[in-house]
């Protein structure tokens, strides 16, 4: 978690930068599985709060399910409403990236590109801070 809390505002800067270019996305954070939101862009406490506790229950769910199902890794879970849609996309064990998207927006091209900011967030937690000074 610290990797992510030290690069919080790179982390930022790419979610806003998703959610400008796919516009059926209308809020992105990053979530630890013990519900606290590490970066968002949710203008709304209450709301990040909500989605922060339900990501992080699901992202334990889907662990717990990898084992017991005999799954194998899960790539994201998607939960379809008439007014929003959420997908969670792992980012490693204990971190998730969840995102409040549109209704008709097609969750296949959504998760693909969830998936590819969760490789670049995971790739940018994990490399090596420039020293400073």
């Amino acid at each position: 978690m610290s990797s992510f809390s030290s690069r919080a505002r790179e982390l930022r800067e790419a979610l806003f930068d998703l959610s400008t270019r796919v516009r059926e996305i209308r809020g992105l954070m990053l979530v630890d599985q013990n519900g606290l939101v590490l970066v968002s862009t949710f203008h709304s406490a209450g709301l990040e709060e909500g989605l922060a506790a339900l990501a992080g229950a699901f992202l334990v769910q889907m662990e717990r399910a990898q084992g017991e199902f005999q799954m194998g890794p899960l790539y994201f879970l998607h939960l379809a409403g008439r007014d929003r849609q959420l997908l969670l996309v792992p980012v490693n064990r204990e971190t998730a990236l969840v995102a409040a998207v549109e209704a008709g927006a097609p969750a296949a091209t959504i998760a693909v590109h969830l998936l590819a900011i969760a490789r670049q967030i995971l790739d940018l937690a994990l490399e090596p801070r420039p020293e400073e000074g």
